[in-house]
């Protein structure tokens, strides 16, 4: 076991038996630490398997979840690239390459926990995290973020002592990570402007993944949010907003078939013919003229008869 103290850091590295590992479920690291402004990063006294340099990055054998209390930085994986800010979640998962460190101006305070096993597998893998390495927004929601930092208190002081019930704490804080008001009312408040943009743009060809990272989520967290919260993937929300679109451009203007396909993003008007007759089952034209002729129904039913 390595284990340090410091003013401004405390870890421990734990060993893990054969029966540990046949429960499923145990924790391998815990630690609290301050990296001051301006100072060298990362610092030295970490086993090698977990010590990495910004030129070649690493891996870890096992997941890994840094809580960002304060200042700022920046993190990279194979997928994307993200800033961290004070409340980020850094989830990692084993065998992940990935890199990270903390703005040289303002330097940062962490606390992390790492963990194996079956169970671990389940717990962090069906929890919606990017199995490619997630970045989530904790905010201010204060009592999750105290419940993470006396979680690793309690690691460093029990975890050699009773790591079976040490290993427990776990699914507990993840399910507290998960739900956490500001990541959840977050991703909400990202989807909503995400369904803002495309019904802004139907006719465009979105870029979901860059999307998705402007708006602070990996692509595979916000696919998940999207359709748990609309019902529907991206793409087929859009195919939906150019369906209402041209329904009301057709019924309403004047303007060519094929330039309403052209507007919205259709090929071919053959391609938006096929499109709008597999949903409705009228063809465009068609559609146009009974628009048209339910419009003059109603004018002529309306108008005032003669006295």
């Amino acid at each position: 076991m390595i284990d340090y103290t410091a003013m401004n850091a405390s870890y421990r590295y734990f060993p893990v038996s054969s029966a540990q590992q046949a429960w499923g479920l145990y924790v391998t690291c815990a630690g609290h630490h301050t990296i001051q402004p301006g100072a060298a990063f990362p610092p030295t006294g970490h086993p090698d398997e977990y010590y990495f340099t910004w030129e070649k990055g690493r891996t870890l054998p096992e997941w890994q979840l840094t809580l960002l209390e304060n200042g700022a930085g920046e993190i990279e994986f194979a997928h994307t690239r993200a800033t961290l800010a004070a409340g980020s979640l850094i989830v990692l998962p084993p065998g992940v390459w990935h890199r990270y460190r903390p703005n040289a101006r303002t330097g940062w305070t962490t606390d992390w926990i790492g963990f194996g096993g079956d169970l671990a597998d389940r717990l962090v893998g069906g929890a919606g995290f990017d199995p490619r390495g997630d970045v989530r927004p904790l905010g201010d929601a204060d009592g999750v973020r105290q419940a993470f930092a006396s979680t690793v208190a309690d690691l460093l002081t029990s975890a050699m002592r009773t790591p079976f019930a040490a290993a427990a704490c776990v699914p507990g804080l993840v399910a507290a990570l998960v739900e956490a008001p500001n990541a959840r009312d977050g991703g909400v408040h990202a989807i909503l402007k995400a369904q803002t943009h495309i019904a802004e743009h139907p006719g465009e060809a979105i870029d979901f993944e860059a999307l998705a990272h402007s708006l602070g989520l990996s692509y595979r967290s916000f696919r998940y949010l999207f359709r748990k919260e609309v019902g529907l993937s991206p793409l087929q929300y859009q195919l939906g907003r150019r369906l209402v679109r041209a329904k009301n451009l057709l019924a309403s203007s004047d303007m060519p078939v094929k330039e309403i396909a052209e507007s919205l993003g259709f090929g071919t008007t053959w391609y938006f013919s096929h499109f709008f007759r597999r949903h409705t089952h009228l063809s465009p034209a068609a559609y146009r003229k009974s628009s048209a002729s339910g419009i003059s129904s109603s004018r002529t039913r309306s108008r005032p008869r003669n006295s």
